[in-house]
């Protein structure tokens, strides 16, 4: 099973080496099993992986059961592991969310944060090809479009699915194999939520009662799917671009008299992209919500407004469609300090420090090897005299990522990549005026990097402090 794991991940781009890997690990089977065949293959990758286990409380004493056998596991494995515990139910009322969707935004707020504080670039979670099937059903019971049955993709920005071309039986044999002995949630094997109901009643009756493998039918049904939405999407692209008025922070603006004469299924398709660069995700944006923006768009009055999940907003002004989401930020602390090179750079605020060391002996193979990973990065030195500063993003940043073809504005670097939007503000920056010289933690600009005519090199660390 490794080697098909280990296949998918190189068709399929899903990890580089040198990459830094949260894994998500409840103590389930498929959780296990990731955590386990990325060990397996760290050398081979040459990757680093961090354990996360979130606690949600919901099971009393099988809770504390499950985050136990996690930290026996990584103590195993010699795997770092950050564990959370969350009030559950609470989130859920409080944010007037089912169990099911609070879990879901929780757990992966949680994974966020934690590739941040471990300089993590990619964030493995362990879904697999029966649950890309009960996916692909789910969303057709609620009622989707293509871009709902083309189900989960194996990388999406930071995300990656490993195992989504593994089957949940080879999984549960691979740990037998070795003995793993992953946690069982009970509640995984009742009829109490709608997954749940799919799984264990609907696809055994469809198998049933048609004499079919439903699973190998979505799935192929999932890949011819996907090659057509990618054709959609190139042409959903260009009409996009002759629709739109203005892109700001946080803001799309729309022209209705070009957007009004588009049809109905091209409307569909600039909205979504519209809402996804705003929030980064279009979860939870239906049929429905896309049906009232284009009648909004059509007859709305001037100064008409919808409300939208995620708190979207979409405004009817004069000829055109404003697309912005209304949110109330955390307070964040605002630093903006010059690097001392050499030497150090302390961030009291956020408890790092940045460390500056010149290099006169360029030696570019041993750059080579080092300069991947997100806590170490090297620069060109002479193309950043006249100092740089450590700092949050202000307005008007801009970026041209390594080995990219241009020059982007940082905000947008951050849509492409799918950066939470409450996220993007806690990014400390390196920068040399308004041009990005590193995200931390992301990516460097190609504008600084070494190359054969570096002199002089400058090393910069990024170095968390305990608290």
């Amino acid at each position: 099973m490794v080697e098909k794991v280990l296949a998918d991940i190189k068709d399929k781009n899903l990890i580089d080496k040198g990459d830094t890997i949260i894994v998500g690990l409840s103590g389930g089977p498929d959780s296990v099993c990731l955590l386990h065949v990325l060990k397996s293959i760290k050398d081979i990758m040459d990757i680093e992986v961090v354990a996360v286990h979130v606690n949600h409380m919901l099971r009393g004493q099988d809770s504390f059961e499950d985050e136990e056998y996690v930290k026996n596991l990584c103590k195993k494995l010699n795997v770092k592991l950050k564990t959370e515990q969350i009030d559950l139910k609470n989130i859920a009322k409080n944010k007037k969310l089912s169990i099911e969707e609070a879990g879901r935004e929780e757990r992966y707020r949680i994974f966020e944060k934690t590739a941040i504080d471990f300089n993590a670039n990619k964030i493995a979670v362990a879904h697999n090809k029966n649950d890309q099937a009960e996916t692909i059903l789910m969303n057709i019971i609620r009622g989707t479009g293509l871009l709902g049955l083309k189900g989960m993709e194996f990388r999406r920005g930071k995300i990656i699915r490993p195992l989504l071309g593994i089957d949940r039986l080879e999984i549960e044999g691979y740990c037998n194999k070795y003995k793993l002995q992953p946690r069982t949630d009970k509640t995984n094997l009742e009829s109490i939520y709608t997954r749940n109901k799919i799984r264990l009643d609907l696809i055994p009756y469809i198998d049933e009662q048609f004499n079919t493998d439903i699973i190998s039918k979505l799935i192929k049904m999932s890949e011819i799917i996907k090659n057509e939405n990618d054709f959609i999407e190139y042409y959903t692209e260009k009409l996009y671009n002759k629709v739109l008025v203005n892109k700001s922070d946080g803001e799309i603006v729309l022209n209705t008299k070009v957007f009004n004469n588009y049809h109905k299924g091209a409307k569909g398709r600039i909205l979504r992209k519209a809402i996804k660069e705003v929030i980064g995700f279009i979860r939870g944006i239906e049929s429905v919500h896309i049906d009232d923006i284009i009648k909004l768009a059509l007859d709305g009055r001037v100064g008409a407004m919808i409300h939208l999940p995620h708190k979207i907003r979409v405004e009817k002004s004069y000829q055109t469609l404003k697309v912005y989401q209304f949110k109330t930020f955390p307070q964040v602390n605002l630093y903006k300090v010059k690097l001392n090179i050499p030497g150090d750079t302390l961030i009291q605020e956020e408890k790092f420090v940045l460390r500056a060391n010149i290099i006169d002996d360029v030696n570019l193979d041993q750059y080579k090897k080092n300069h991947k990973t997100s806590k170490v990065q090297y620069f060109d030195y002479h193309k950043l005299l006249g100092g740089i500063n450590i700092r949050k993003r202000e307005s008007g940043d801009l970026i041209k990522p390594v080995n990219s073809n241009g020059t982007k504005k940082l905000k947008k670097y951050f849509i492409d990549e799918k950066i939470p939007i409450d996220i993007r503000d806690q990014i400390p920056l390196v920068a040399k005026d308004k041009e990005i010289v590193w995200i931390i933690g992301y990516v460097i600009s190609d504008k600084f990097k070494v190359t054969k005519s570096t002199k002089k090199v400058l090393k910069l660390e990024f170095i968390k402090l305990e608290n």
